[in-house]
C-alpha cells in the first residue's frame, strides 16, 4: 500500500480486510497510532474529528496484536463505551475486520441476549465491547471467576473519552480500570479516543490520575474544514406567535427532501418542532419525514431512526437533543442546524462534524435564535439579545478550535460509596488503607487527603453502610447489603422514577413521574399526539391514543453550564462593532441595537443595571460564580434569581456596598457552607452526613474562592 511503513506491521488478517476497503492508503492518524500501539508502549489519546479514522487508528494495530498473539487466555481488550448505542455501533464496524483476522469481538450490555453472554464468558477471547455498569455487575456477581477470564487483558480503549471526563461514571470507569489492574497486578494501555479534547495535557492525566505511565497525545485536527455558517434571527410576529413557528416553515423549507440534523437544548423543544414539521408535511401531502431523537424515548423508536439515517433510502431529518451528539454512525447528513444559542463549544465542534463527511461536500450549519428586545415590555437581559452574543461568541471559538475544559470541581462522593462497596463485595472485605490506596492514590480521588477519607467512612459506619471488624477489616453492613443487592447499584447515577407510555401494545418511552399527569390530558411524545386514556400508578403505566392536538410535556432537566471564556468573549463582542459575515441582516442590526444598549447603560463599567424596580447584575464570569453570588444575595434576606450572565435581585443597592456585604458573608468563619440547605447531589450521598453533603455541595455547585475575588475586584476598582 503505497509507501506505508505502517500498513507493513499489521498482521495478514487485518491486512487482508484493508485491502477490501479499496482503501489507497492509511489516514494520516492511522499511519501514526499503528507503530506506537504495537511496537511502543504507555498510553494514549488520539484526537480527530468525527468520521476521522479513530476507531480504526486504534483497532488495525489492536486486532493485529490478538491475531499475532495466539492466546486463548481471556479477554485480550476491553472497549468501554458510554453508551448501549454506540457499543452496538462499534461491533457492526469491526466485526468484519475481526473476522478477517480469526478473531472475536462480543458486545456486553444489558440489551445483549443470554446466550451470547454465556458464549463468551466460557470461551473468552478477542475484544469486549461494554459499559462500566456491566463491568461493575461483573465485579460484584462473578469475583470468583473475574481474574481467569481477563488473563490476557492487554489494552483499555475508552470511547467518546470526553463524555466520561469530570462526570459521575468517569470516575466509576477510572476507579474500575485501576482495579483491574490491582486484580492482575500489572499495568494496562489505557487508549482513549476523542473529537473534542481542548486540553490534551489534561486529559492524559485524567486519563492515568497517578502520573505512573507516560501518556502520548495524537492529534489530526490540523485537517481543513469546508464550512458553510449561518446564524438566523427572528423576531416576533403579531399576536405573539412564537418564532418557533416561524424556524419551523424554515427548516422544513431548507431541509426537505435531504437527511439532516436538527439539534434542540431541551426535549421540550424537540417535540414541538417535530410535531410541526410533521404537522408541515401532512399539510402539503408529504410522507413525514422529520422525526424526534431523545433519551426519553423507546429504544426501538431511536434504532428506528437511526437505521433509516444510515441505510439512507428515504429523506430523514432527526431532531434530537445530545443524544446524537455522540459517534453513532448514522451515515452521511447533508446538514446540522441548532435551534437556540449553544452553550459550549464542543458540543458544536461534535454535532457539526455529522455534516460534510462525503469528500468535496461542506460541511453545513445553521443556528437560529430567537430575538427578545422588540418583545412587549423587554428587560434589560432581553435588550441585550443574551442568546445572539453567546451564539456569536461559541461559534466563534469554535471556528478558532477552541474547546471548554471539563468542570472536575465536584467530589463525586455517591461514586466513592458505590466503589467502596463494590470493591468489598469483590473481595469479601478490605482494610481502609487498601481502600485509600486504590481508590485515591492510584485511582481518580487523587486530590482526597486521608483525613476526608476518614470522615467518609465513619459517616458510612454511622449509617450502618459499612462496619469495621476488630482487625481492621471493612465489610458491608446492613444498609450496605441493601444498596449492592439492588439492582440499581451499577449505575454510579440516579436513574428517576419514570411512566412507561404505551400505545397499541408498543413501549413509545418514558416520562418522569415527578411531573403530574391527568386522564384526558394532550401531549406531544415522539413528535406525534397523544391523549392520556389510563395511568396506573402501581406500574408506573401511562396508556395513550392518538390526539388531534398535544402539548409538549416537561421533562426536567438543567442547561449545559457556559464556561467564563464564552462570557468573556461576550463581553467583548459588545464592546467592538464587528458583525460576523455569517450573521443574517437581522442578526446584525440586533447586535447593532444591544450594543447602542450595553454603551447607554455604560455596562462595560457598570455592571448594575436599573430597570423597574430591579437590579441586573451583569457578570461574565462562569456559571457557578453566579450561582454564588444568587446563593449569598438569598442568605442575606435579598430575592435574586439568574438569567444568562446575570443575576436579578430585588431592592438594588450601591454595589461596592453590597459587594462588601456579600464578602463579608464569604469570608466569616462558617462562610455558606453551614448556611446552605443540605442537598445529596448523588444516589447514595444520603448515607453521609450533613456536613459532609454540605460540604460536596459548595464545592461542586459554588465557587467560594472565584466568587470573592470577583467581589474584592468590584471593591478594589468599583468602575471597572
Amino acid at each position: 500500500m503505497g509507501d506505508s511503513s505502517s500498513f507493513d506491521l499489521l498482521s495478514t488478517g487485518v491486512q487482508r480486510w484493508v485491502y477490501k476497503q479499496g482503501w489507497n492508503s492509511l489516514r494520516a492518524v492511522q499511519e501514526q497510532a499503528t507503530p506506537i500501539i504495537l511496537q511502543g508502549e504507555g498510553d494514549l489519546l488520539i484526537t480527530a474529528p468525527t468520521a476521522g479514522g479513530k476507531t480504526e487508528a486504534a483497532f488495525l494495530p489492536i486486532v493485529s496484536w490478538l491475531q499475532d498473539s495466539h492466546s486463548d487466555a481471556g479477554f485480550g481488550v476491553l472497549c468501554l463505551s458510554p453508551l448501549k448505542a454506540l457499543i452496538n455501533d462499534q461491533y457492526d464496524r469491526l466485526s468484519l475486520l475481526c473476522e478477517s483476522a480469526h478473531t472475536s469481538i462480543t458486545p456486553w450490555h444489558g440489551d445483549v441476549s443470554q446466550s451470547v453472554k454465556k458464549r463468551a464468558w466460557k470461551a473468552p477471547e478477542g475484544i469486549l465491547l461494554i459499559t462500566p455498569e456491566s463491568l461493575e455487575a461483573m465485579f460484584v456477581n462473578k469475583p470468583h471467576e473475574l481474574k481467569s477470564k481477563i488473563g490476557h487483558l492487554q489494552f483499555i480503549v475508552i470511547d467518546e473519552f470526553h463524555a466520561f471526563i469530570g462526570t459521575e461514571r468517569g470516575m466509576q470507569l477510572l476507579s474500575l480500570i485501576t482495579r483491574l489492574e490491582e486484580c492482575l497486578g500489572k499495568s494496562l494501555r489505557r487508549i482513549a479516543l476523542s473529537a473534542t479534547i481542548g486540553d490534551p495535557n489534561m486529559a492524559l492525566k485524567y486519563l492515568r490520575p497517578d502520573g505512573s505511565v507516560e501518556g502520548i497525545h495524537l492529534d489530526v485536527t490540523g485537517e481543513g474544514l469546508n464550512l458553510k455558517l449561518q446564524i438566523k434571527s427572528y423576531l416576533p410576529k403579531k399576536g405573539d406567535l412564537p418564532a418557533i413557528h416561524e424556524m419551523s416553515l424554515d427548516l422544513f423549507k431548507w431541509l426537505r427532501g435531504t437527511n439532516n440534523l436538527v439539534f434542540g437544548n431541551s426535549r421540550r423543544t424537540v417535540e414541538e418542532v417535530t410535531d410541526l414539521l410533521a404537522k408541515a408535511c401532512e399539510t402539503s401531502s408529504l410522507p413525514v419525514e422529520f422525526f424526534a431523537h431523545h433519551g426519553s424515548l423507546s429504544r426501538d423508536a431511536r434504532h428506528f431512526i437511526e437505521r433509516r439515517l444510515k441505510e439512507g433510502g428515504k429523506p430523514t431529518t432527526a431532531v434530537a437533543t445530545s443524544t446524537l451528539e455522540l459517534g453513532l454512525d448514522i451515515g452521511d447528513v447533508v446538514s446540522v442546524s441548532q435551534i437556540g444559542a449553544p452553550s459550549n463549544a464542543s458540543s458544536v465542534r461534535q454535532r457539526l462534524g455529522r455534516s460534510g463527511r462525503r469528500e468535496g461536500s461542506p460541511s453545513i450549519l445553521r443556528v437560529l435564535i430567537e430575538s427578545h428586545s422588540r418583545k412587549k415590555n423587554p428587560c434589560p437581559v432581553d435588550l441585550l439579545e443574551i442568546e445572539l452574543f453567546q451564539a456569536v461568541a461559541v461559534i466563534g471559538l469554535m471556528l478558532e478550535r477552541w474547546i471548554e475544559p471539563p468542570d472536575q470541581s465536584a467530589l463525586h462522593l455517591s461514586t466513592l460509596i458505590q466503589q467502596l462497596l463494590s470493591m468489598i463485595a469483590f473481595t469479601g472485605g478490605i482494610t481502609a488503607s487498601v481502600a485509600y490506596k486504590v481508590l485515591c492514590k492510584k485511582g481518580p480521588w487523587k486530590g482526597m487527603d486521608a483525613s476526608d477519607f476518614a470522615q467518609i467512612l465513619r459517616d458510612l459506619g454511622e449509617a450502618d453502610v459499612l462496619n469495621q471488624l476488630a482487625d481492621g477489616e471493612l465489610i458491608v453492613g446492613l444498609e450496605g447489603e441493601k444498596i449492592v443487592s439492588s439492582h440499581t447499584f451499577y449505575t454510579a447515577f440516579e436513574v428517576p422514577e419514570e411512566y412507561r407510555l404505551v400505545a397499541e401494545g408498543k413501549t413509545l418511552g418514558t416520562l418522569p413521574v415527578t411531573t403530574p399527569y391527568v386522564v384526558g390530558q394532550l401531549l406531544l411524545f415522539g413528535g406525534r399526539r397523544w391523549s392520556v386514556q389510563s395511568i396506573d400508578v402501581s406500574t408506573n403505566t401511562m396508556m395513550l391514543s392518538r390526539a388531534r392536538k398535544g402539548q409538549a410535556p416537561t421533562f426536567g432537566g438543567e442547561p449545559a453550564p457556559v464556561h467564563r471564556v464564552i462570557r468573556q468573549r461576550m463581553f467583548h463582542l459588545y464592546q467592538n462593532k464587528e458583525v460576523p459575515a455569517y450573521c443574517d441582516d437581522i442578526s446584525a442590526e440586533l447586535m447593532g441595537a444591544a450594543r447602542t444598549y450595553f454603551e447607554t447603560k455604560s455596562i462595560d463599567t457598570n455592571c448594575l443595571v436599573e430597570d423597574g424596580g430591579y437590579g441586573y447584575w451583569f457578570i461574565w464570569e462562569n456559571d457557578r460564580i453566579l450561582e454564588t453570588i444568587k446563593v449569598c444575595l438569598s442568605l442575606t434576606g435579598r430575592a435574586a434569581d439568574r438569567m444568562g450572565p446575570c443575576v436579578v435581585l430585588e431592592r438594588p443597592t450601591e454595589l461596592k456596598v453590597l459587594s462588601l456585604e456579600l464578602l463579608e458573608l464569604l469570608n466569616s468563619p462558617d462562610g455558606i457552607t453551614e448556611q446552605i440547605e443540605c442537598q445529596p447531589l448523588g444516589k447514595f450521598d444520603c448515607h453521609l452526613s450533613d456536613s459532609t453533603i454540605r460540604h460536596a455541595f459548595v464545592t461542586e455547585k459554588l465557587d467560594v474562592p472565584n466568587a470573592s475575588r470577583y467581589l474584592q475586584s468590584l471593591i478594589d476598582e468599583p468602575k471597572k
